[in-house]
């Protein structure tokens, strides 16, 4: 999937909050999801009493990524920032975002709309902890 310069990259509506980096400077996004178990996954899951439950800390960029898929910032948008902050380290940009925003997709995390008025969920942090 191509993601078109005007359109939207956004977050879905799922349980995320900030911690501390390794650094200590910025603060990172970690998002949690129920993990998705088959019945044999299910079975043995419960057997073995695992957590239910994944969390998913992100990488500064990553991170950077996830604020800004706000609904606010159009595709392009997030381009130029997440180009203007990380420099180099992000280079190509565009393939980079583009395939954090498919992962974050895939994952059922974030989708892309065309318009910001598509929007009809709540974007805030839930912050548990």
């Amino acid at each position: 999937m191509i993601i078109s310069k005007t359109s939207y990259p956004v977050r879905l509506p799922v349980k995320w909050y900030f911690v501390n980096s390794p650094k200590g400077k910025i603060k990172n996004v970690v998002i949690e999801f129920d993990k998705d178990f088959n019945m044999l996954e299910k079975l043995i899951s419960g057997f073995f009493k695992s957590p239910k439950i994944l969390r998913r800390p992100l990488d500064d960029m990553n991170s950077r990524l996830w604020i800004m898929m706000n609904g606010e910032n159009n595709f392009e948008n997030i381009l130029k920032e997440m180009e203007l902050i990380f420099k180099e380290r992000i280079i190509p940009v565009n393939e980079r975002v583009s395939a954090s925003i498919l992962k974050f997709r895939d994952l059922g995390l974030a989708t892309v709309v065309n318009s910001s008025e598509e929007i009809v969920w709540n974007l805030d942090s839930v912050d548990f902890h």
